[in-house]
């Protein structure tokens, strides 16, 4: 009866887990077209995954560099989450770092790598 219970388990987080996967690309995809305003083709994005690394004032770093047209949502002091993306912009291969909030739904900051 435990097996019936832990199989359940897992399939619940590896669904909600797809799940909060997709919720961060399709945030990213709409940043860049939103907030950026560039034409890109997705080539290959990173798992979603936590970072603690992050501080406010290194997000401040990034908001500078990338410009007061950029606007991003407040982070709620919460761990953020970050997901890696790759893409083709004007025939070169670029890639980013974009920092989401836990929800998934709002991109805090980016870097380019």
């Amino acid at each position: 009866m435990k097996l019936i219970y832990i199989i359940i388990g897992v399939a619940l987080l590896l669904f909600a887990s797809c799940g909060r996967q997709q919720q961060a690309k399709s945030s990213v995809k709409d940043f860049v077209e939103q907030q950026l305003h560039r034409d890109v083709s997705y080539l290959d994005f990173s798992s979603v995954d936590s970072t603690r690394a992050i501080t406010d004032s290194l997000i401040q770093t990034l908001r500078h560099r990338a410009g007061q047209g950029v606007q991003y949502q407040n982070p709620s002091g919460a761990t953020l989450l970050h997901i890696r993306a790759q893409y083709l912009q004007d025939e070169d291969t670029l890639s980013a770092t974009f920092y989401l909030d836990p929800t998934t739904m709002g991109v805090v900051a980016y870097k380019e790598n």
